[in-house]
């Protein structure tokens, strides 16, 4: 019988603050490389964990969720929780909100039944039925009104596509005859073009926060490597590719009435409460920011990131200010 190698969560998990970010992309990392290097079972300890943010949870689950799946294994990690008791603060972030389900779901069967079960907390990889799934879901438990809502429906099935279409695929691959990437073609073949969200409530703000987030090529390699092969003579990096992509006509879609999925997702922040709205991307290295009112988005290099995407809509109802 293998033994099980433990690995202690840090107290704080968090990805949008510098100080915070490497310990959390450590943790992360040394899950990913004890399971897929070492080959190992892993037991992860988050009973001193007092403060783990959105992103950071979606992040979470998407890497257990990959371990489990990737090996067929529900148990290949399996993670021990805070108690109401002993860490309240920990038990809040992890256990009621569903997070703690989650990072249990480590086969097809459970996620689905996430789904249906409506939890905070899913994982897809079909993007025409799911968006559907979540704008239902989003409409029962939201107070949005009608046009706020149909841009947070708009704006999040966009990002499902953009998974669809893009995360996975070889960027210089065609349109018509897309290839999986070579790097990918495992993570596709055991688990399809996957992605994992998650939509919850912040009382305390007022806020809904909704992330999806993805382990694909990334944004930048995805429109860069594509640009470069069309315009030899001129090579982009990164940051501009990042910008090049959130700008209208960005896509590598641009037959077909397709090309302004960028813009599809920024035009729900603002709609809401531009004080407070904000649209948040992480991808390939880069750190992208955009809310109402910004002259130009802030786009910054990270030293320290994950392989894929994440993007974050944090939206405030407007119901009752009209």
């Amino acid at each position: 019988m293998s033994v099980r190698v433990i690995i202690k969560a840090p107290p704080e998990l968090c990805i949008y603050k510098r100080e915070l970010q490497s310990a959390t992309y450590s943790l992360i990392r040394e899950i990913n490389n004890t399971v897929t290097k070492d080959e190992r079972l892993v037991t992860l300890d988050l009973r001193e964990v007092q403060l783990i943010t959105a992103a950071a949870s979606v992040l979470l689950f998407a890497t257990i969720n990959t371990c489990q799946l990737m090996n067929k294994n529900p148990k290949q990690v399996i993670c021990i929780f805070p108690k109401e008791s002993n860490n309240p603060k920990g038990y809040r972030y992890i256990v009621k909100t569903g997070l703690a389900k989650a990072l249990h779901s480590g086969d097809k069967v459970k996620l689905e039944s996430l789904v249906e079960q409506e939890a905070f907390f899913q994982s897809s990889n079909n993007p025409f039925d799911h968006s559907i799934k979540t704008s239902l879901m989003l409409a029962e438990k939201t107070e949005f009104d009608p046009v706020q809502f149909e841009l947070l429906s708009t704006a999040i099935g966009e990002a499902m596509l953009n998974v669809h279409h893009h995360a996975y695929n070889d960027p210089l691959s065609g349109i018509e005859t897309p290839k999986i990437n070579t790097s990918k073609k495992l993570l596709v073949k055991e688990m399809g073009r996957r992605w994992w969200q998650c939509a919850w409530y912040d009382y305390s703000k007022a806020e809904w926060v909704f992330i999806i987030c993805d382990f694909g090529v990334g944004i930048p390699q995805s429109l860069k490597e594509s640009y470069n092969r069309k315009n030899p003579l001129i090579t982009i990096k990164n940051k501009e590719a990042m910008l090049k992509a959130l700008s209208i006509g960005g896509s590598r879609f641009t037959e077909g009435g397709r090309g302004n999925g960028s813009e599809d997702m920024k035009r729900a922040v603002g709609r809401f409460c531009e004080d407070t709205d904000n649209l948040l991307i992480y991808s390939g290295g880069v750190k992208y920011q955009y809310s109402q009112g910004m002259e130009a988005p802030q786009v910054e290099m990270l030293a320290t990131f994950f392989g894929g995407t994440l993007i974050e809509w944090t939206l405030k109802p407007k119901i009752g200010e009209e």
